[in-house]
Parts: structure tokens; sequence; C-alpha cells
């Protein structure tokens, strides 16, 4: 994977174009036109009009129309510092990617194997104690047999103990007795499960199977790419909005859209400002506006908890439960029992692994439900822009009527007349004569 991408913003600072651009919008006192720009850099009007909508998009610019139709970029005195906040935010996830590649099959099978052990270290516990509980069963205390009380062995009354949270074990004092067990059953779970995936499973269980949009800004510039052409290179913010994020404003992620189309923008007559993308320039059928306008918006889908069918993750979660009952059993007994006591540190990581492992799911499921909540809100206003289009208000038909006339303008130049008059192969004064 490279990261040297021309396309990128921050690696683009090393385009010699580039730089004379932002040396331009200093020397210009950060409010500038294309023209203006062209001047002060030496670049071409195209080139300065390309790198001029792309820094605006990078850095926050904004457009301001003068009273006479004049279209200005107008940028903070320390736009700049966008370039420096992004390339240190890159160098971090650059950082955090080469960790992430390093560790990352360890860190995903780790989790599913630390549950196993632990349900191993509970389950063997268990057996020990019910071994020592048997012993004094049927021991004979007489003849050096275990001398263990087991009055409260068969006591279920431990079950209510596991929701009971004001218990405050002592690893320091104890009392030489057994409590009751049950020995708990899970085998039939194991035996059920696909084997070679369940290690990946808790870790989808944990930590989520990845973005649901990672393609989005790619879908993005496909639809607007098609909603430009459709509307033959010339469109206004509101045919664009249900594309974005529903922002109808003249600033944004619209100054991206310029640079990644090479379009510039236009006022009317009226004083609206509608943008034009010459490699678009097309002719339209008389309903070309309406087709248009009935194109679908840009829908993100919602995360997803984890890509496990419900059975798996039914069995994930049952063994996650089971391994903080049993360990949770395990602490409330320390004190109670003498061979739990000598195992108080096993035991405390034990529980602290199952609390995780029941903690990072559930926090991560109260971060997705705010994250969709976010997408939602961003889909309803694409859906209103969208609406919004299907039923315009008369300010929105009297704009697109004048993006119409003004792409009927722009045709019009490219249609102008292209007769050759003169050429450097023949005399000029001769040209000068010729009917």
């Amino acid at each position: 994977m490279s990261f040297q991408d021309p396309e990128d913003p921050e690696f683009s600072l090393l385009v010699p174009e580039k730089r004379k651009a932002i040396s331009a919008i200093k020397q210009l006192n950060f409010r500038v036109t294309p023209s203006e720009m062209a001047t002060a850099s030496g670049l071409s009007i195209n080139t300065a009009s390309f790198w001029l909508n792309k820094i605006a998009g990078e850095t926050g610019g904004t457009l301001e129309v003068a009273a006479d139709g004049t279209i200005f970029y107008s940028f903070t005195p320390y736009f700049t510092n966008a370039y420096l906040q992004r390339g240190l935010r890159k160098a971090a996830l650059v950082a955090g990617l080469f960790l992430f590649q390093v560790l990352y099959w360890v860190i995903r099978m780790s989790f599913g194997v630390a549950l196993v052990l632990s349900l191993l270290v509970i389950v063997l516990i268990f057996v020990a104690l019910i071994c020592m509980a048997l012993a004094a069963i049927f021991g004979d205390n007489g003849d050096g047999g275990f001398d263990l009380p087991v009055g409260d062995f068969f006591d279920l009354n431990f079950f209510w103990d596991l929701f009971s949270w004001n218990y405050s074990p002592s690893h320091t004092s104890y009392e030489n007795s057994v409590p009751s067990f049950r020995r708990e059953t899970y085998t039939n779970f194991v035996e059920e499960h696909p084997k070679g995936n369940f290690f990946l499973d808790c870790f989808s269980f944990l930590f989520g199977d990845g973005r649901p949009n990672s393609n989005l800004q790619d879908i993005r510039w496909s639809r607007i790419s098609s909603v430009i052409k459709a509307n033959g290179g010339v469109v206004s913010a509101e045919q664009l909005a249900p594309y974005l994020d529903g922002d109808q404003s003249d600033s944004g992620m619209i100054l991206n859209a310029l640079a990644q189309f090479n379009g510039h923008p236009e006022v009317t007559s009226s004083g609206y400002i509608v943008y034009i993308f010459p490699d678009f320039l097309s002719e339209l059928s008389a309903s070309g506006i309406s087709r248009a306008g009935r194109a679908a918006y840009l829908h993100e889908d919602s995360w997803n908890f984890s890509a496990l069918s419900a059975g798996t993750t039914i069995f994930v979660l049952v063994l996650a439960c089971l391994n903080f009952a049993g360990s949770w059993w395990l602490f409330k007994h320390i004190a109670a029992i003498n061979l739990l006591h000598h195992l108080a540190i096993v035991i405390d990581v034990l529980l602290t692994y199952a609390v995780v492992f029941l903690a990072i799911p559930a926090i991560r499921f109260v971060i997705i439900t705010v994250m969709n909540e976010i997408i939602r809100q961003r889909n309803d206003r694409r859906l209103r822009a969208l609406e919004l289009l299907e039923n315009p208000s008369p300010e929105i038909l009297q704009e697109l009527c004048e993006a119409n006339e003004v792409r009927q303008q722009e045709l019009a130049k490219s249609r102008s007349d292209k007769t050759i008059i003169y050429t450097s192969e023949e005399d000029s004064i001769e040209q000068q004569f010729e009917p």
C-alpha cells in the first residue's frame, strides 16, 4: 500500500503548482479570484482554478460574491494549518496501521483462546471442589479422611449470590468450609459449534467486522458525476445536496466536487450561484432536468454489531455469561473456601477478563447506536434535499432555469466561429488581402 498518493492533500503539497497557488493566496491577502491567482502565480487560468478549488475544499475555504457579481475565494490567515493537522493525524494512522498489521492476527486469536482457557480453569477449579466434596462425603473422618464440614454443600442459595453485589470477600481471611455447588453444563454448545471459527467469532463479537461504508466516497463521486452529466454540465447546490451531506450551502463539500471534476462557480443574472463543469457540457433533452431530479440520493449503511449469525452470537454470549457467572461465584467465595483463597490472584484475573469480555461489546453496542443515529440523520438530510428537488419551490425552479441559461451561454461560446483566418504557414500580409 503506497502512502505517496498524488491525490492526497498532504503529499500534493510537494507539487510545485500547488505550492505556487498557496503562495499566491497568501500574497493576495487570502481573498482571491482565479484570474488574480493566475497573475500572481504564473499558472494558467485553468490550472489556477483547479488548485484554487482543491485548496479551498481541503482547508475549508468559502465563496464570497461581490456586488458586481465577482466571485472571490476567501481563506483564513492560518488556512495551511489544516494540512499540518491532517498530516499529524495521517502519521498517527500510518503508525497505528503498522502496529495493527503486526498484532492483528495475534489479537484476533487471543480473545477466543483466553475465553477458552478461562472456562477451562474455572471448570478445573470446580472439579477440584467436587472431588474435595465427594471425598468429604464418602471418606471416613475417624480413619484419617478429610475433615470438611459439608452441611452447606448442597445449599443452592449461592445462585442468589450471583446478583448480590454488596458482598465484600476478604483475601486475607477465610473459613475452611465447602459451600454448595452445581456443575455448569455447556458441553453441548461447544460440540454443536463449527470447528475452526470459534476464536475469530469471539473477536467479531468483541470488535465487529469493519466499516460498512468503506467505498462511500467512490460512490459519492460516481453519483455526482452522473448528476452533472444528466444536467448538461451546469448544476446548482440543491442538485448536489442529495449526494453530499444534505448541505445546500455554497461551500464545504461542494468545493471538493469542483476540484474533483474541474468545475467553477458562476453567478446568474438573479444572483444565484451555479456550478459549471466544462468537461460535461452538452445539450439536454426537454425533460433532462426533471429526470436528474428523480435520481436516488446517497444512502449510507448502518453499522452492524457483528456479521455473525444470531445463533453464533448467542453461542459466544452464553459462553461469556457462563465464564462471568463461574468466575464471579469463585470470587465471592474466596473468603469461605481454603482452596479458593490460595487461588485468589488467578480468580481475580479470571473475573477481570470475564467483565472485560462482556463490557467491550456492551460499550460498542452503545457507540454503534449513537453512530447509526448520526448516519440516519445524514440520510434524512439527503432525503429531504432530494424531496425538495422533486417538489421545488419557485426560487429553486428559477435557479434551475437560470442554470440552464448559463449552460446555453457556455455552449454558445464553444460553438463560436472556428473558421481559420490565419496560419503561420503563409505570409501574414498575403492573408490580410485574401477574400
